[in-house]
């Protein structure tokens, strides 16, 4: 069962589209980011509402399952936490997290301030939403990088 508010940040920063599409790496997605068969051409194929939040689901549970491997899920030492680790892990992808050995280092060490660095001293938080975003009220909430980076600092969700 996916955590409420890991769910709630992942739409949050996703976007979700129900005509398959090719992500900017040149594969077929669909829905809030899940990845499909590409040994197919997924042109042209629509998927509902309903499926593309139970691919949703289903990816953030894999997700979870995979970060709970990870030498440093040990040390994380707040829900908080964990869910900054899953989302990473879902949105960059398990071997690509692998390479982040600075920020998993420090995770391990409880060193969240240079594990909040090196995460926001990355390729990666540079392409994905390093800036703040406008809610539709015109409010301000930080973009994912900053998020998740601030997660691992604090531990805490702000409030």
């Amino acid at each position: 069962m996916t955590d409420p508010r890991l769910l709630a940040d992942v739409k949050a920063a996703e976007s979700c589209r129900l005509d398959a599409y090719k992500d900017t790496k040149g594969l077929f997605t669909i829905g809030w980011g899940h990845k499909l068969d590409q040994h197919m051409d997924w042109t042209g194929h629509t998927i509902t509402q309903a499926v593309a939040d139970s691919y949703l689901a289903s990816d953030l549970d894999n997700a979870t399952v995979q970060a709970r491997t990870l030498s440093e899920w040990p040390y994380l030492d707040t829900p908080c936490r964990e869910n900054a680790l899953t989302e990473l892990v879902f949105n960059m992808g398990f071997g690509a997290w692998l390479e982040f050995r600075q920020t998993r280092s420090a995770i391990k060490q409880q060193r969240w301030k240079d594990a909040h660095d090196a995460l926001l001293d990355s390729l990666w938080a540079r392409q994905v939403q390093p800036h703040g975003i406008l809610n539709e009220d015109g409010t301000e909430r930080p973009g994912r990088a900053t998020r998740l980076a601030g997660y691992l600092l604090s531990g805490q969700y702000p409030i």
